[in-house]
């Protein structure tokens, strides 16, 4: 977690990733997001990243992928360690 202070006016282009990254899953806090605005308004790199980003999220959506149940992954995980025991 960013302990930066909300009250500075500008970020670096470290943070600005991680406040992009929040805020495509409705997870930044509102002086995320108006420094990101800020950023970017500045920042060429930022606003291609924030542009593939949000590219590859649709792309997401659009696969409709999904994760294992909690049970499929405890078999898995037992599975693999049966396996690596047997080596």
């Amino acid at each position: 977690m960013n302990s930066e202070n909300p009250d500075k006016k500008y970020c670096n282009c470290t943070d600005a990733g991680c406040y992009c990254d929040k805020a495509q899953y409705n997870e930044a806090a509102d002086w995320e997001l108006e420094k990101l605005v800020s950023h970017l308004d500045k920042c060429p790199k930022c606003q291609e990243y924030t542009e593939r980003n949000k590219k590859l999220t649709e792309l997401c959506k659009k696969a409709e992928l999904t994760s294992l149940k909690e049970e499929e992954r405890k078999e898995l995980k037992k599975l693999l360690q049966e396996n690596l025991k047997n080596k």
